[in-house]
């Protein structure tokens, strides 16, 4: 997975199982009917996680609504190609939104709120959500969220359920970290040190968040990956055999590569984002973009999708997967296991851009000299 490609980031404060209604169309009775042959545009993140939202929402959608619906893919061009084109006729009518994207998309007014009170699914979503994105909890809904997880070579002998690993003497020269979305590896000393809650060191000021490149620097990096694809080479080739790796990418390590390769959110937690799928302004397919959002919240939406995936989802009645070992099945789970990197925190983080992309840039030349 490339996580969000935010090289060119945007400097901003912080911006302020029932058939579901038919909003503005048509009774639940004749929904299957109401919608036959309309198009709809979702993005989804690109990548692995594009071909499992196809295959295991938008295709059974379509199936059951007879719609048109695409999705595809997109990272942080999301925001400024909404914002340029016509007000009254966006690229797409919903979008994914982590806590970032909400973020700049709020800030543009680009998104539509959503009226929960048509949407039974809510019920059963865990207050968690709500709880991480208080200033945007009224926009979209919330499907559910990736994680970064440990990933390890099997033949390295590097245990994955502790993020200490990565200090390891055994896995330096072996190690490959995200060289593009950095705050995310930053995350990962962030949650060792004790100083502050979860992952609030990467919100502090410079000279506090300086100490977490520290961290980075004692490690001897064999490569810095651009993007899931790279991950899987450098793996699979043994240029690396212990990573940081997203969860959209886990699960085909674990699934068709399971007798090679461990996997597992350590037991310290992990730094996590959260999935909102969320109406664009000025949508021609208003009614139909509800009912795709209350579909997200049925059960055996969020179930479809949970089975072929490393995601979390935000529905409280799902069955736990195999692959997942550890998959939180409650409130508490949740805080115990996830950080979210808020939208607060974001835009803490990137009021110093310039001077952490420089660091990044330093750290990558000391980790993998020699």
């Amino acid at each position: 997975m490339k996580k969000l490609d935010r090289r060119a980031f945007v400097k901003l404060g912080a911006a302020g199982l029932a058939a579901p209604a038919i909003i503005g169309r048509a009774s639940s009775v004749s929904a299957q009917d109401a919608f036959k042959g309309e198009g709809l545009i979702v993005v989804s993140w690109s990548g692995n996680y594009e071909l499992k939202f196809k295959e295991a929402v938008v295709d059974a959608f379509n199936a059951k609504y007879g719609t048109k619906v695409e999705t595809v893919g997109g990272w942080d061009q999301m925001v400024p190609q909404i914002k340029a084109a016509p007000a009254d006729n966006p690229p797409f009518d919903i979008i994914i939104s982590d806590e970032y994207t909400a973020l700049t998309g709020l800030a543009e007014n680009l998104f539509l709120k959503t009226d929960r009170s048509k949407m039974p699914g809510f019920a059963n979503v865990y207050p968690w959500f709500d709880e991480n994105r208080p200033a945007a909890k009224d926009y979209g809904v919330p499907f559910g969220g990736g994680t970064i997880w440990m990933l390890a070579n099997k033949s390295a002998g590097i245990p994955v359920n502790t993020w200490t690993s990565l200090w390891d003497p055994k896995a330096q020269g072996k190690i490959t970290l995200d060289a593009t979305v950095f705050a995310w590896d930053l995350c990962i000393p962030a949650i060792l040190d004790k100083g502050k809650p979860g992952i609030e060191e990467l919100y502090g000021k410079p000279e506090e968040v300086r100490k977490l490149y520290d961290e980075l620097d004692k490690l001897k990096v064999a490569r810095w990956y651009a993007d899931g694809a790279e991950l899987a080479n450098l793996m699979f080739q043994e240029d690396a055999e212990v990573a940081m790796a997203y969860s959209t990418d886990v699960y085909d390590f674990l699934t068709k590569h399971g007798d090679q390769f461990d996997a597992a959110v350590p037991q310290e937690g992990t730094a996590t984002y959260c999935d909102w799928y969320i109406k664009v302004r000025g949508t021609h397919h208003s009614d139909l973009a509800d009912l795709f959002q209350s579909y997200l919240l049925e059960q055996e939406t969020q179930q479809n999708f949970l089975n072929v995936s490393s995601a979390f989802m935000s529905r409280n009645d799902l069955k736990a997967p195999a692959h997942f070992p550890g998959y939180p099945k409650s409130n508490e789970d949740y805080h115990r296991m996830f950080n979210v990197l808020t939208m607060e925190g974001w835009a803490k983080f990137v009021e110093n851009w310039d001077q952490y992309d420089q660091w990044i840039k330093q750290t990558i030349t000391k980790t993998t000299q020699g």
